[in-house]
């Protein structure tokens, strides 16, 4: 296990929600808070649960980083926390809503350690009702939320809206997008195509992420996709695991709607082999219906990628008004005219590449993060 830096002054215990060895977004978006932060000079340390049924294809290693991993069932979770609560100038960072961590938050308020608390999108809501669920549990019945002793949100969108839910919050706040450390793209050798059975001048759209149909939008993506291919030669590939039968519905849709054939499932890669499929592609698409920062949609865009993304998405704003992306309505109309948009504008594409890049330098970047982490850690102590 990495040894902490014994210089600094603050100490930060981040709380993972799930087990850290899985991969998927929030995951690896604390490690690379983690990261960011170590690099930054700060004691770093987290405690994370343990799960032994992992996925081979998604158990990634941790030992970089110094987390401790226990047993809910069996480990006195809480123990351990007030431990790590002993080091002066503490700050516990926690990502999740759960009872098990509800139990951690009242151990460290009978110690006056003060936590603080990332949205991973759980501050979003859809509509007035869903709003007034929320009001009504921050509020009224769990003050997990209302003890924290500051607020980390991944959107500017989702902080102005917080107002609706948290009237009365009036304590320290950070607005930091996720992370993503991107290979120098020059270095990236592209996939082949003639292996991956696609045409050397085809137009090549890609996705990443988990094959979660309705979250990601991927219904949309494929219907898209199918009004596109039928006069304009294109592709689509479709990388990272599957997910409660979603390649399965995907393919069945392809097929139906006539396009399977240009379509190209990848399966779940990681390093050289991800970022080789990405470099691949000519433009990104991802039309979530709901999502709070995409580590996806960040890393096609640092890597030059014109991206389309859906405007339902928190961060869709700021793309726009940095110019670092399209934001399509959460229709299949609407995102093929999107799509066919960017194969038909060399200059529209030329221009998204560069902005994104910049954009994902200045919001996205760990280099860029660390002191705006710093500031907001010691306003709350």
């Amino acid at each position: 296990m990495t040894e902490m830096s014994s210089n600094a002054s603050i100490r930060v215990v981040h709380v993972f929600p799930n087990a850290a060895r899985l991969s998927c977004g929030p995951c690896n978006a604390i490690m690379a808070f983690m990261e960011c932060q170590r690099q930054h000079g700060l004691e770093v340390s987290a405690i994370s649960p343990v799960d032994a049924q992992i996925p081979a294809g998604r158990r990634q290693p941790i030992e970089h980083l110094p987390i401790e991993e226990f047993d809910l069932a069996t480990d006195n979770y809480c123990g351990l926390a007030r431990a790590r609560a002993e080091f002066p100038r503490t700050v516990f960072h926690f990502h999740g809503l759960s009872p098990w961590q509800d139990q951690i938050a009242r151990a460290l308020k009978d110690k006056a350690v003060p936590y603080v608390f990332t949205s991973h999108g759980q501050l979003h809501f859809h509509g007035p009702v869903h709003a007034l669920k929320k009001f009504t549990y921050l509020n009224g019945v769990n003050p997990f939320i209302r003890a924290a002793a500051g607020l980390h949100f991944l959107t500017r969108r989702e902080r102005e809206r917080s107002r609706f839910i948290l009237p009365w919050w009036r304590k320290p706040v950070l607005v930091q997008p996720n992370l993503v450390r991107l290979p120098n793209p020059d270095a990236i050798i592209p996939a082949s195509r003639a292996t991956a059975g696609i045409p050397p001048n085809a137009f090549v759209f890609a996705y990443l992420g988990r094959l979660d149909v309705q979250h990601k939008g991927l219904d949309f993506l494929v219907r898209a996709f199918a009004e596109v291919c039928r006069t304009a030669n294109s592709r689509l590939l479709l990388i990272g695991p599957d997910f409660a039968g979603g390649q399965e519905f995907l393919g069945q849709l392809a097929q139906k709607l006539g396009c399977y054939e240009k379509i190209h499932f990848l399966g779940s890669l990681v390093g050289a082999a991800k970022w080789s499929a990405l470099k691949m592609a000519d433009a990104f698409v991802s039309p979530s219906r709901w999502e709070a920062c995409s580590i996806a949609q960040a890393e096609a865009i640092g890597l030059g990628l014109p991206t389309i993304v859906s405007d339902q998405i928190n961060i869709a704003p700021e793309m726009v008004a940095h110019q670092a992306a399209l934001a399509s309505p959460l229709s299949s109309i609407a995102l093929a005219r999107a799509m066919r948009q960017l194969m038909n504008d060399a200059r529209l594409r030329q221009s998204l590449a560069a902005a994104g890049c910049r954009w994902v330098a200045e919001t996205c970047s760990p280099e860029a993060a660390g002191a705006r982490f710093e500031d907001f850690y010691r306003s709350v102590l």
